[in-house]
Parts: structure tokens; C-alpha cells; sequence
């Protein structure tokens, strides 16, 4: 059940975050942004947030997601919005994700890794 918590929480950031720089900048459609969404937080949660916030610590998880985050919007991107995205509009993203990120890890450490332990052993 933490997982379903964690994955809503982040699911919410990350929609929010595209709906607000992508809509109005690229004009790209509602649904399919909704979709790419999807897609950025199934990809972080488990790269960002389950193996490399597990083994590392919440700064070098924030980086990685910053970094994973833009690129699967950069290169994923054109794929389900059918138009190209301006690298400096998925490096916004990521950025202001990474943001967000930040203050979720904690959560994450807290409801889920710690909850779990014998899931990461």
C-alpha cells in the first residue's frame, strides 16, 4: 500500500509540473501530456526512487532523477506528444520535478524504505 501512496503522490508532481511548463510553451495536448507523465513516473520511481535513492543518498537521487527525468521527456517526448521538445523546455522540467523530488525522497525514505526493509535486503 505505501507503494500505491508513493507512486499517487508522485504521479500528481510530475502531471502538475508538465501540465504547467508544457502545455502553455509547446501547446502539446492534454492527454498525451497526461501520458507522458505516466511514463516519467513509472521510469523515476523505480530507476530514481527505488534502486539509486536506496543505495545512494536524497541529493545523488534528486540529480539522477533531475537527469533521468529530462531525458525520457526529451527523447520519449516526441513519441507520445507527436511533436519534438525543445531540450531546454524537458531541462525545465526535470528541473522543477527534481525540485519536487527533493522534499518526496524524504517522504519515500520514511513510508516506504524504511517500512520495507525486508523488500530492499
Amino acid at each position: 500500500m505505501n507503494h500505491v501512496t508513493a507512486l499517487g503522490i508522485k504521479t500528481v508532481l510530475t502531471l502538475l509540473i508538465l501540465l504547467v511548463v508544457l502545455l502553455p510553451a509547446g501547446g502539446y495536448p492534454f492527454w498525451n501530456t497526461a501520458g507522458l507523465a505516466l511514463i516519467v513516473t513509472g521510469t523515476a520511481y523505480v530507476i530514481g526512487d527505488l534502486f539509486i535513492l536506496k543505495a545512494t543518498n536524497n541529493t545523488v537521487s534528486t540529480l539522477a532523477d533531475i537527469g533521468l527525468c529530462t531525458l525520457v521527456i526529451w527523447l520519449v517526448g516526441p513519441y507520445i506528444l507527436n511533436e519534438p521538445v525543445p531540450f531546454i523546455l524537458a531541462l525545465l522540467s526535470g528541473i522543477i520535478i527534481g525540485a519536487g523530488e527533493w522534499f518526496f525522497h524524504k517522504y519515500v525514505i520514511n513510508a516506504v524504505i524504511s517500512k520495507n526493509p525486508k523488500v530492499y535486503s
